[in-house]
C-alpha cells in the first residue's frame, strides 16, 4: 500500500493543504500500524484519530467555502456527509471484525485521494479566480509550515 503526499493534491490553500498532509500522514501511521501488527487497541486509536481529523478538517473546508461564497458549497457538505457516514461504517465493521483494516485502509487513500482531486479541485479552480478571500489568509504564514 502506497501512500504519500504530492504536490498533485494541493489545491492552493495552505490551511487546507496542511490538512491534507496531515490526513495522508494519519493513514501513513495507519498503514505502519497495520504492517507492525500493532493490534486492534492501536488500529481502532488511529481510526478514531482520523475520523476525528476528518471531520474537522471538513468544518473547515466548509468554512472555507462561506468565506469564499463558494457556489457549490451545499453539493460538497453533502459529499462530505457521505463520506463521514462511510467512515463511521468502515470503524464499526472492523471494530465488530467484520472487515479486515488493511483492505478499508486501501478504501480510505482512495477515499481521500479521489475526494481532494475530484471535489476539492473545483475550490482551487474558484479560488483562483474569486475576489473573496479566506479568512486571515495573510496570517497563514505566521502560522502553517509551507514545504516548497
Amino acid at each position: 500500500m502506497q501512500i504519500a503526499w504530492t504536490k498533485e493534491l494541493e489545491i492552493g490553500n495552505e490551511l487546507i493543504d496542511t490538512q491534507h498532509r496531515m490526513l495522508v500522514l494519519l493513514l501513513k501511521k495507519l498503514d505502519i500500524a497495520l504492517k507492525s501488527r500493532l493490534g486492534k487497541k492501536v488500529v481502532m486509536g488511529i481510526l478514531l484519530e482520523f475520523k476525528k481529523f476528518t471531520e474537522f478538517h471538513f468544518l473547515s473546508e466548509e468554512n472555507l467555502m462561506a468565506e469564499l461564497r463558494f457556489p457549490g458549497l451545499v453539493e460538497h457538505e453533502l459529499v462530505h456527509s457521505n463520506l463521514l457516514c462511510q467512515l463511521n461504517l468502515f470503524i464499526a465493521k472492523i471494530n465488530r471484525e467484520q472487515e479486515d483494516p488493511e483492505e478499508i485502509l486501501q478504501q480510505l487513500v482512495f477515499w481521500v485521494v479521489n475526494h481532494v482531486l475530484s471535489h476539492d479541485m473545483k475550490i482551487a479552480e474558484y479560488l483562483k479566480s474569486s475576489t473573496y478571500r479566506p479568512i486571515a489568509e495573510e496570517s497563514y504564514a505566521l502560522y502553517i509550515r509551507t514545504f516548497d
